[in-house]
């Protein structure tokens, strides 16, 4: 099994797993055959890729830290909760759901492939930055209910963007210095809005007003630095800024992961607590299991397990002879690093 971008379908793939709609069921189902045209609506309807069996993946399972069905219900009611002026804390049930799964698969590292975009991007980001959060609380051996509050607090880490027009977060061009400045405010209008939520706890509530502060006293509302700001803030602001980076928006073009982990340990007690970074290099998956790369010597290859104390470094498998390749631990390959992924 392997993950495979919309472009790259040809008529006759296979799928390897459901496909889900916007509204959470089935679209397709396990052993689809693609035609032509489906190929077409699914680039319509804004999916960016599927799960397929082929040849090339043959022999490669892929288990999921969160499935996919469970995260577009989980963005779901987010959306319908802010929309509807709906209880903040109904968001509770879904999240304990994420962390149950996040900890029973703690052994697994956490795979952010993008499978669909036609959800509204704030929904299912504040949904990744929840899961990422929750990923790097497991490593920082939190218990149940800490990871609960703490998943509240990335899901609703960007609630207060309800107030913010969509034509300054949607604009493709340089903000100016006024629009920039009601960016902002979206930290500060969040954590007013989840004043009334009285079931939320207080740490919870600071993670939403402290997720743009920053490491080095650059951040804001307030300016914090280093160890002013709270756990939960500093938490949310690497897991924001991984997701945000390799996410498509109107102003910049997804980054490639690696970069992101590069950048992220480049601004490490600079930008960032570098603790968090690296405990969140351990729970991501820069290659996921299922991805075709390229090497620095031009062999191309599938990834068939990460490490996660060397995750720029999985284990592949040589598509053209089937060798198998540890990059961290083969001594013949010392010298060779994965350049980008296959697309």
């Amino acid at each position: 099994m392997r993950f495979l971008s919309v472009n790259q379908l040809v008529p006759g793939t296979r799928l390897a797993r459901p496909l889900y709609g916007a509204g959470g069921s089935i679209l397709l189902r396990e052993n689809f055959e693609l035609t032509e045209s489906i190929i077409c609506r699914l680039k319509g309807l804004g999916y960016n890729g599927v799960y397929v069996n082929d040849e090339i993946s043959e022999g490669i399972v892929i288990q999921d830290v969160v499935d996919e069905k469970l995260r577009i219900e989980t963005a779901n009611r987010l959306e319908d909760i802010l929309k509807n002026n709906g209880n903040i804390e109904d968001m509770q049930p879904l999240v304990s759901e994420v962390v149950d799964s996040i900890i029973d698969n703690s052994d697994i590292i956490i795979n952010m492939n993008r499978l669909s975009g036609h959800h509204k991007y704030t929904y299912l980001h504040s949904v990744n930055v929840g899961i990422l959060s929750i990923g790097i609380g497991v490593k920082l051996e939190y218990n149940r209910d800490k990871l609960i509050e703490l998943g509240m607090s990335g899901m609703l880490h960007d609630i207060g963007k309800k107030h913010v027009p969509i034509d300054i977060l949607d604009k493709s061009g340089t903000l100016s210095k006024e629009e920039f400045q009601v960016i902002q405010t979206h930290p500060e209008r969040g954590y007013k809005m989840l004043n009334n939520a009285y079931n939320l706890s207080s740490v919870t509530k600071v993670g939403v007003l402290q997720h743009h502060e920053r490491f080095d006293g650059s951040g804001y509302p307030n300016g914090l630095k280093g160890h002013e700001i709270s756990m939960f803030g500093r938490i949310i602001a690497v897991s924001d800024t991984y997701d945000a980076m390799t996410s498509d928006r109107a102003y910049h073009k997804a980054s490639q992961p690696s970069e992101v982990i590069e950048y992220l340990f480049g601004n490490g007690n600079q930008r960032y607590d570098l603790r968090i970074v690296d405990y969140f290099s351990k729970c991501i998956a820069v290659y996921p299991i299922g991805s075709c790369v390229e090497l620095s010597d031009g062999t191309q290859g599938i990834v068939l397990k990460n490490h996660m104390d060397s995750v720029l470094r999985p284990v592949i498998r040589n598509i053209q002879n089937k060798q198998i390749i540890d990059l961290k631990n083969d001594i013949n390959y010392l010298g060779i690093c994965i350049t980008g992924l296959m697309q």
